[in-house]
């Protein structure tokens, strides 16, 4: 996954970072971070027991009794008791794991989807026609849980070379499953797994799922914002798009316009019960490769605020030096006093590290302004 995000993020970085509200009028600042604990590495022995080695990604999204989280490319193998990672059994471009209500916090008491071998799978299935299937790449992204039913939409990756940008992406769908941990069925409305939206972050509120992506529009870089009714969401047709502030949607695709300019890689949102208010996350640009972003909003389609608090990783994590931060995902579910302390995760690019890295959690204590 960290090759298309690494290109999210050189694209976002020519027009560097807004810095104005979408209203152009000054904003106090909604909190401010107090404390950061990097506690480190999610790896642990969950991973070891699905021959996890390493691993990015990490979205979840809340089900009934836990969360599902969603992670991409998984290599399999094992790791000595010093850590030494030993590659063996090849890669999976799409992981997930359960994460019951009340399991661990840190580190967490994952349980992947495994094979009857006890090996991590992916969740997909490649369709006859996408043959020969290591020409392709399945990564997950945002999921909802709706319906009484499990949906995780995904990007379909064609790799035609051997080089570290041979890839290119031929279109996003959603897949299905009954059970949280289970295989999730590819949806071909009319004969077609396509669907128009490739959102990393889906919500629910008044009524309507919203769905967040990362697009480019006219040359510029930003988030993009559509919505369909929770009964509706199998429905390719039934999406609408943001047009602009109001908010206005559209049924026409072409429509639509950036919901927030100049945000890099892929982006989280999540509702604060003790701000009042949306937050999203977003990770780096390769000017400011170490850097996670936090905007806010009163409703799902904004305004949203320019970036009002930053955090920056370490020069140095799992041991190697960080060249990229990306994926940074919240997960409210973890949130602690009632949202005061904020839990998130990110992935990283290791320099010298192949493909020797994991995801890691921070977790984040945060004040309002006193009155």
């Amino acid at each position: 996954m960290k090759w298309l995000f690494a290109v999210l993020a050189l694209m976002a970085s020519v027009s560097g970072c807004s810095t104005v509200t979408s209203t152009g009028r000054p904003m106090e600042r909604p909190f401010e971070i107090v404390q950061t604990k990097f506690l480190g590495s999610l790896w642990n022995e969950s991973h070891a027991k699905a021959s996890i080695v390493s691993q990015d990604g990490g979205a979840s999204f809340i089900v009934p009794g836990g969360t599902v989280w969603a992670f991409g490319d998984t290599f399999k193998g094992s790791r000595s008791a010093d850590g030494t990672p030993h590659f063996a059994g090849g890669a999976i471009s799409t992981a997930i794991a359960w994460l019951p209500d009340q399991a661990t916090l840190y580190p967490p008491a994952f349980n992947f989807l495994v094979s009857s071998n006890g090996d991590a799978v992916s969740p997909f299935e490649f369709l006859p026609k996408e043959q020969p299937t290591q020409r392709y790449r399945i990564w997950p992204l945002g999921g909802i849980h709706v319906n009484g039913q499990c949906y995780l939409f995904y990007s379909m990756i064609e790799v035609f070379g051997n080089g570290s940008w041979d890839f290119r992406g031929v279109g996003s769908g959603l897949a299905r499953s009954k059970v949280a941990l289970g295989p999730y069925e590819r949806l071909q409305p009319h004969g077609d797994w396509r669907f128009p939206v490739e959102p990393t972050q889906v919500l629910e509120a008044d009524d309507w799922l919203y769905l967040y992506g990362i697009k480019e529009f006219h040359g510029k870089q930003g988030v993009t914002l559509a919505r369909v009714r929770p009964e509706k969401i199998e429905d390719p047709g039934a999406y609408e798009y943001y047009t602009g502030a109001g908010p206005e949607f559209s049924p026409r695709k072409e429509a639509a316009t950036l919901l927030v300019g100049n945000v890099p890689g892929q982006v989280s949102v999540a509702w604060n019960p003790y701000l009042q208010k949306y937050v999203m996350v977003s990770s780096s640009d390769f000017y400011h490769p170490r850097e996670i972003r936090f905007l806010i909003a009163d409703a799902p389609y904004g305004p949203w605020s320019p970036p009002v608090a930053r955090i920056e990783v370490p020069e140095f994590r799992q041991g190697k030096h960080v060249e990229l931060v990306y994926c940074a995902f919240l997960h409210p579910e973890l949130f602690r006093e009632n949202g005061r302390v904020v839990n998130l995760t990110y992935s990283l690019s290791l320099k010298d590290a192949g493909f020797d890295a994991n995801c890691e959690m921070i977790e984040i204590e945060i004040n309002r302004p006193q009155p």
